[in-house]
């Protein structure tokens, strides 16, 4: 058994009364497992026991089976989240950290997030983990440059051993019990899709039972379990740095009906949208979110595929020629339903024209911006809006997704001039500590404010300075995104001092 000591900070995995999901409520340990029995006697942090009005609330204090009990898992710095993670979201109203999945990326810095008993809330980035089991005294998924967590392990007094040796060593199973996977769809209208599992046991030789995390069975009642085959499974892809945008050719996985579905981006919308093509030739209109760069498993590693076009056409039949005739709004893409069919490219997008010595940017309607603000007290706010129509004058209408009207029925549209309007900049990933003296844009008050880092604080906060109020706050690391400006037609980042 795994050996604790007092005052250990751990994880008691308790199942929620109406699901077999865990629960994971945070403890410290009060007295370590005697040799005799296994049992953990813990105080936890989170609840508290029943007591009288008068009285003081008490946490709670109870003896827990070994086998319930777990390591804190070490804190991890995660700049983002994608659509399709396995998360773990702390919630106020259980107390504890919740399982679940990332459905949809929210303004705000926050997730939208479905849990197992069909219940999905927002959720603050700060609240959010990625999900990981412990398995065998490792993490599962293990943590970034294999750190593991380290386990003492207690044996009885007097033990004897009795070991046997066969002739022929035990083929190593291909996969363990309890690792998470992908697992390739043979079904008609599936195939080549990979669906997220857990290996739940070892059948035979290169058999395994799976359970699929985000399939149910035809009651939607439980989880999904099926047998199949190693050459349909392969471990998850390695992690790799976050794309922003992506590049036309460029072969990605796109998350698509709670699976990951292998294509090729036809054309690029704007910074974070683009088509993409998929090898029954459907299309896609996709967000980079839920878009990840495509890796081939290959002899046991993973590789990422050729960037010959040749290739590309071979695989993706006749659709990468047909996209070299992509003019106008001559082009109409094959879709199904129930996604939303491919529209004109200048629907959407913003276009910069160069007039010889400077840029002149021309938003088109339904461009998703950034607006300044000239109010006193608002100067160095940029606040997120999307372009309603072109007005006279150089003018546009605009509708803030963050501001609303007076009377809060509805969101506040107003005029702006093309000079306070950008595009909408892209996501930087940021996992390491901002700096004295960086420039930074501080999310405030439904708005991105200017200001320069003037204090690194622990637990990753930061007291900012702002010039334009002579203000200085705190703000925790998720509430914060390196300063880029707009210049001459591109993004560039702002330097320090």
């Amino acid at each position: 058994m795994f050996h604790f000591h007092k005052g250990d900070t751990v994880e008691v995995t308790k199942p929620k009364t109406t699901t077999t999901t865990n629960f994971y409520y945070p403890a410290t340990v009060v007295r370590p497992p005697s040799k005799r029995k296994n049992l953990v006697f813990l105080e936890y942090l989170t609840l508290f026991a029943p007591s009288e009005e008068s009285q003081p609330p008490k946490h709670l204090r109870e003896n827990v089976n070994v086998a319930s009990v777990r390591p804190k898992l070490p804190h991890q710095l995660n700049s983002w989240f994608k659509v399709g993670d396995a998360v773990d979201a702390y919630r106020q109203t259980h107390n504890a950290w919740c399982p679940g999945t990332v459905s949809d990326i929210l303004e705000n810095s926050n997730y939208l997030v479905a849990f197992h008993d069909d219940d999905s809330a927002a959720v603050d980035h700060c609240n959010l983990r990625l999900h990981r089991n412990w398995v065998h005294g490792n993490w599962v998924p293990p943590l970034p440059d294999k750190e593991q967590h380290p386990v003492m392990v207690t044996e009885p007094e007097n033990l004897r051993f009795k070991i046997k040796y066969s002739r022929k060593p035990l083929k190593e199973s291909k996969f363990k019990k309890g690792e998470t996977v992908e697992v390739r769809s043979d079904d008609e209208g599936y195939k080549g899709a990979w669906f997220i599992a857990t290996v739940v046991d070892i059948i035979g030789k290169d058999r395994f039972l799976v359970e699929y995390r985000d399939l149910t069975t035809d009651d939607g009642t439980q989880d999904l379990k099926e047998e199949t085959h190693a050459r349909f499974i392969r471990p998850c892809p390695s992690q790799l740095a976050f794309v922003a945008s992506f590049k036309q050719f460029q072969e990605v996985d796109a998350w698509y009906n709670d699976g990951w579905w292998e294509g090729v981006v036809l054309q690029v919308l704007n910074s974070r949208e683009c088509f993409v093509s998929f090898i029954d030739n459907d299309v896609l209109r996709c967000e980079n979110s839920k878009l990840r760069p495509h890796q081939d498993w290959v002899n046991g590693r993973w590789d990422m595929p050729s960037k010959k076009s040749s290739e590309l056409t071979k695989k993706f039949g006749d659709v990468m020629s047909k996209a070299k005739n992509i003019t106008g709004n001559k082009l109409i893409f094959k879709c199904q339903k129930p996604c939303e069919l491919a529209k004109k490219p200048t629907d959407v997008m913003s276009r910069t024209t160069n007039t010889g010595s400077k840029f002149v940017l021309h938003f088109c309607k339904g461009a998703k911006v950034e607006v300044r603000s000239d109010e006193e007290g608002y100067q160095g706010a940029w606040y997120t809006a999307l372009i309603v129509n072109s007005l006279q004058n150089g003018k546009y209408l605009v509708e803030y997704l963050t501001l609303k009207t007076d009377d809060l029925t509805e969101q506040l549209k107003e005029a702006a001039d093309a000079s306070d309007i950008r595009p909408y900049p892209p996501d930087i990933n940021h996992r390491h500590h901002f700096t004295p003296r960086e420039w930074v844009d501080a999310w405030y008050n439904d708005g991105w404010w200017v200001g320069q880092v003037s204090t690194v604080l622990r637990g990753f906060k930061y007291r900012v300075y702002f010039s334009t109020t002579k203000e200085e706050l705190e703000f925790d690391h998720c509430h914060l995104r390196p300063h880029q400006e707009w210049i001459d037609g591109r993004w560039v980042l702002a330097s320090s001092g």
